[in-house]
């Protein structure tokens, strides 16, 4: 039913993965000196706005400076694993996108448990700053952390990053993806969403009153970069070492408790308070739109290690299609389509559009289903482990293109009676969908079962009040960019930009003074003054459970 994975390690790290897109012809090199702030990411975001979606790349920035001034010793990969389907299959290590989901199956039933090695064996450990050095040249600030969507994010933001944490009851690992606000040169915020894995783990840890020993990976080996992004019923390690074909290297870290990965480019290490959180945000979300500030939680640094000259890698994760779409579209696609086939005979594709954010829609196609066939399998799908947030489930004959919307918009106007055809449920929302309830909203307005919650099959796509900013990098950022493509790197190749609406942020109705304050300083490289402030608004971690803010009483 699937391939046997080819004999490993396909890639160790992510340098030996950047030779073989550059064999590929899948990266782009920029030499040119960019800025972080304001040209990096408005530049890659262009593929998105203006590329059909084989012309789309991975880019390695070797010349970075920032809005400050600086210059970093380090580089930057963007979009080196979700660009294209062509990418990812090159990061899975297999040759065509079609085999992408058998190799996910494959991963799934046949873990391979990672191995431990020493210090010395360790890339990640070939610069250890910890203790009284940490601060010396700025801490994390010292990295080159990019603001991702320049003229509406609140911060530079990790917005690759891999937060390893284990379970305090069964020291269980997890390694997830969840953004990170740089706010000092030791200290972040994170979002961490309820329901989350390592939410979890948070929660136990704040019942226990102690803070959860963390530590933050950027750019591990492509497989693991792959599984923390996947919902898996098995530990991201051992999924990695069967992407991989050989068991993911792992040594201990320096300040805490946990095994890492070996092979790592930057590791930072630290804890996530429990008693206190932050206010984070303003951040451009997976969805289109930008997300809202609110008490989310604060990680403070105590140890960084990294490899010499290391490689700072940034998904393009905001307004879809972006890389973070492209890489759910293909997991969630393999895993359901597998899933769904052990009970659907006559299923023959799921396909899940990109524009959804590959969370809101999945749309699975039949060849002459049998009765009652077709409603198993939406229930079914509604009801995967891989889509506990869509809103639409849609089936259709094998007639019907379901890469093609206006096919799919075709039978939905034709081959459907709503008062026969259609199902309305009450299910799960994440707070991130300005849908769910009014942007100003509390907490636990926002969040299913206690506030409005959300629901499957959603029949009004207006906008009932006023919505954040499109999340992308504003007008001004974007024409700059554009100049750039195609004058100063005209030598590069690359091809004709074609705009598609929307290619640049944009208001719709509610942008408060503050989010314009922050966002013009992250620009500036001022974001640190935002993580400054921030640190001043703060409340108690019971904010998660009533939405009450509870100032500290220091």
């Amino acid at each position: 039913m699937s391939d046997a994975p080819s004999p490993g390690p396909i890639y160790r790290d992510v340098r030996e993965y950047l030779t073989e897109l550059d064999r590929r012809k899948l990266l782009r090199r920029v030499s040119r000196k960019t800025n972080k702030d304001t040209e990096v990411m408005p530049l890659v975001r262009w593929q998105f706005r203006g590329l059909d979606a084989e012309q789309r790349t991975g880019w390695l920035f070797e010349n970075l400076t920032d809005s400050r001034g600086r210059s970093f010793e380090g580089s930057m990969a963007v979009a080196i694993v979700g660009a294209s389907p062509q990418v990812y299959a090159a990061a899975m290590g297999v040759d065509s996108p079609d085999k992408i989901g058998a190799k996910w199956l494959h991963a799934e039933q046949h873990p391979i448990p990672p191995v431990t090695v020493t210090a010395k064996e360790a890339p990640v450990k070939e610069n250890i700053i910890k203790g009284d050095q940490l601060l010396k040249n700025g801490g994390i600030d010292a990295l080159p952390v990019p603001v991702v969507n320049p003229g509406t994010d609140s911060s530079a933001y990790f917005s690759a990053p891999v937060w390893i944490s284990k379970d305090p009851d069964t020291g269980v690992y997890n390694a997830g993806t969840y953004r990170v606000m740089l706010k000092a040169g030791d200290r972040t915020g994170v979002l961490m969403m309820s329901g989350q894995d390592e939410r979890g783990y948070w929660d136990k840890y704040r019942r226990l009153g102690k803070p959860m020993p963390a530590v933050l990976i950027l750019s591990p080996p492509p497989s693991l970069a792959l599984c923390s992004v996947n919902k898996l019923d098995i530990s991201e390690y051992d999924a990695a070492g069967a992407l991989n074909g050989a068991p993911l290297e792992l040594v201990q870290a320096e300040t805490v408790d946990l095994l890492i990965p070996a092979r790592a480019e930057i590791a930072i290490e630290g804890h996530i308070r429990t008693d206190l959180l932050e206010m984070e945000g303003p951040f451009g979300e997976y969805g289109g739109y930008v997300g809202a500030e609110d008490y989310q939680m604060i990680f403070e640094v105590s140890a960084i290690t990294h490899r010499t000259k290391p490689i700072l890698q940034a998904f393009i994760s905001e307004m879809p299609p972006s890389e973070s779409s492209c890489l759910r579209k293909f997991g969630f696609e393999g895993f359901l389509e597998e899933e769904l086939r052990l009970k659907s005979p006559n299923m023959r594709k799921v396909t899940v559009p990109e524009m959804s954010g590959s969370q809101n829609m999945a749309i699975i196609s039949f060849h002459n289903p049998v009765a009652g066939e077709v409603w198993n399998a939406l229930r079914a799908a509604a009801s995967s482990r891989n889509m506990p947030l869509w809103k639409w489930v849609i089936a259709v004959d094998d007639d019907i293109d379901p890469e093609d919307l206006e096919s799919v918009l075709w039978a939905l106007c034709w081959r459907v009676q709503p008062h026969k055809d259609v199902q309305v449920q009450r299910g799960r929302n994440t707070d991130l969908d300005p849908s769910g309830a009014p942007v100003e909203s509390s907490f636990t307005d926002r969040t299913f079962p206690g506030g409005l919650g959300g629901s499957q099959i959603l029949i009004d796509a207006t906008r009932n009040w006023a919505y954040p900013p499109v999340a992308l990098p504003t007008k001004e950022f974007m024409d700059n960019a554009k100049k750039i493509w195609e004058e100063e790197l005209k030598d590069m190749g690359l091809p004709k930009l074609t705009p598609r609406l929307p290619w640049h942020g944009y208001p719709l109705g509610y942008w408060p003074d503050n989010w314009a304050r922050v966002s013009k300083r992250a620009v500036e490289g001022k974001y640190l003054e935002t993580g400054q402030e921030y640190k001043l608004i703060r409340t108690l971690s019971s904010y998660f459970e009533d939405g009450v803010v509870r100032k500290p009483k220091d």
